[in-house]
């Protein structure tokens, strides 16, 4: 049994199977949180200027079947992301799409989905990696920098039978509480700026892992050292 945070505009005491919208990071489901300071910045994020709440729950992840997106490596989740959100940039997309058939793992039977989150104004960063502008490490670095955190996303429809509401309560933001938010988002627009810039106007090369090379060769992720390695090797 583990507690978790949902952060809203109102009061959801039962989530309901398939309540939610298709277009989200994984798919249609109910997005949680085991950090309660991520689900009050989201709380803001999706309620509205007159209320934000944060929902409490207990969620029993006995004999449920969990896929951890991190023990499968940042492309395995890039390509999750793509698949369910899709890109805005034609380009974007075609690389996009080779990712995803490549590196997406078959969630189908899985109850429960732990991962990265990506908000709206940080996919950005998916389409500047799928562009060729940062390499994959980079991606998993920015999204450490913009304290995203990890999210639960319960997908299955038997999962929701073990969720139970416990309470609610209003968030009031401080001031220093958003301008964390604000700082991160503006620090992680200005480094895209500036990489673009260095490339177009300087010739910079992007060092490590870019989505054309993951395209171009198969790569197995090993959980032990967190990289990749060559499957021709």
């Amino acid at each position: 049994m583990i507690k978790v945070f949902h952060g809203s505009d109102h009061i959801l005491k039962q989530p309901k199977y398939l309540g939610g919208k298709a277009d989200n990071d994984y798919g249609n489901g109910f997005y949680t949180t085991e950090y309660e300071d991520r689900a009050r910045s989201w709380a803001v994020l999706n309620g509205s200027p007159e209320k934000s709440i944060v929902n409490v729950y207990n969620l029993d992840m006995e004999s449920l079947k969990i896929l951890n997106l991190q023990e499968h490596g940042v492309l395995a989740w890039i390509a999750e992301v793509i698949a369910n959100r899709g890109v805005n940039q034609e380009a974007a997309g075609i690389v996009g799409e080779r990712l995803s058939d490549m590196y997406r793992v078959d969630s189908e039977d899985y109850d429960i989905i732990k991962g990265y989150r990506a908000d709206d104004s940080y996919t950005q960063v998916i389409e500047a990696f799928l562009m060729n502008q940062i390499s994959v490490y980079e991606v998993e670095r920015l999204f450490y920098k913009g304290l995203l955190g990890n999210q639960i996303f319960l997908k299955s429809e038997r999962v929701f039978e073990k969720i139970c509401w416990i309470r609610a309560y209003e968030v009031i933001v401080q001031e220093e509480e958003k301008k964390v938010d604000l700082y991160a988002r503006r620090e992680v627009s200005r480094f895209l700026s500036e990489r673009m810039r260095a490339i177009l106007l300087d010739g910079f090369q992007v060092p490590g892992i870019t989505a054309r090379y993951a395209v171009q060769n198969k790569l197995l992720y090993q959980k032990e050292s967190g990289g990749y390695e060559n499957a021709g090797l």
